[in-house]
């Protein structure tokens, strides 16, 4: 919905989903070539290929296959699946004059590359600023606060257990979920950067290790309880508002999105306001204002007693953000 919004304005570039893309590659290195990074956006992780060769695909991929499209599903640039898509109706012509460009440049800091690629994209379709969101990044928070000195940060979440509920219908967060399961089975903090994907040193490892032999069968069999992903999200809220809580009050704004879909101009006011003033455009405002849709709680058309296991999985996440973790009664 952000993205979707942000994208509207004159002077704002959305990139949508570039982070998450890139899976446990994200932030590994340090220092790396323009054509290293190209590789990077280039190259699908072992679990993108699984998941988007077996037709399992998620709300967010934007690649239209089929006749006439230059990649098959295992082969999709993560770039791709996303990012360059949410940008232009010609994603791949945007990637072959982005490419030209990028693998050109010689070794620098994975930020200074990153920089490049996302002052790249904004010259080229005219923008002032760019804001960068991708789902599950809260994570990310004290890497990129490191990367981009200074960066704000905007914290767009809504009540744990509509989000769990997503989460577990998404086959991206299904995969999350296991693997943060099976670390802690094994006794190891999943939500650690050492261990969390995107930000592990040898998460790289084990996600190739992880989908040598996936089955798209065996994987629709799993059984993932609901109260897993209220445990993942949980968790994650706790972790990442740790990071938030550590920055100057200036740089963090939070958005619950049952507000922005109740007050829009409010909230979506409250937000540019954020980015910067100067962004300030009414008539951005007026537009985006018709795009938040109300719609009932998910979690309300739950049997009682999996709504108060859900809601127990997702207390203290609840509690963080200021939720009411109230359970329907059957009468």
């Amino acid at each position: 919905m952000l993205s979707n919004m942000v994208r509207r304005h004159p002077d704002l570039l959305s990139i949508s989903e570039f982070f998450t893309s890139l899976t446990s590659q994200a932030f590994r290195g340090s220092r790396l070539t323009g054509e290293g990074l190209f590789r990077r956006m280039n190259t699908l992780s072992p679990s993108g290929r699984a998941l988007l060769s077996n037709g399992l695909f998620v709300e967010e991929f934007l690649y239209e296959l089929g006749p006439g499209a230059r990649y098959r599903p295992e082969e999709v640039p993560p770039v791709m699946c996303a990012t360059l898509p949410h940008l232009s109706d010609d994603p791949e012509a945007l990637w072959d004059e982005l490419s030209q460009s990028l693998r050109s440049r010689p070794r620098d800091s994975l930020a200074a590359q990153y920089r490049f690629v996302f002052q790249w994209l904004t010259d080229h379709f005219g923008k002032k600023g760019w804001i960068e969101r991708s789902g599950a990044s809260l994570l990310f928070v004290p890497v990129l606060d490191r990367m981009f000195p200074g960066a704000r940060f905007v914290h767009v979440f809504r009540d744990g257990r509509d989000t769990a509920i997503s989460m577990h219908r998404h086959h991206f967060f299904r995969l999350r979920i296991q693997a943060a399961e099976l670390l802690r089975r094994t006794g190891l903090d999943p939500f650690h950067p050492f261990h969390s994907l995107g930000t592990s040193p040898w998460m790289p490892f084990f996600e190739r290790w992880k989908f040598r032999f996936f089955s798209a069968e065996r994987y629709k069999r799993a059984r993932i309880p609901l109260t897993s992903a209220g445990w993942f999200w949980s968790n994650m809220i706790e972790r990442g508002s740790r990071y938030l809580d550590e920055l100057p009050d200036d740089r963090v704004l939070s958005m619950r999105f049952e507000e922005v879909v109740e007050s829009p101009r409010t909230e979506m006011s409250r937000f540019v306001d954020f980015v910067g003033t100067e962004f300030a455009n009414k008539q951005w405002l007026d537009d985006v204002c018709g795009l938040p849709r109300k719609r009932s709680p998910s979690w309300l058309r739950l049997a009682p007693d999996d709504q108060r296991s859900l809601a127990a999985a997702c207390a203290l996440g609840q509690r963080i953000l200021g939720y009411e973790n109230g359970v329907a009664v059957e009468r």
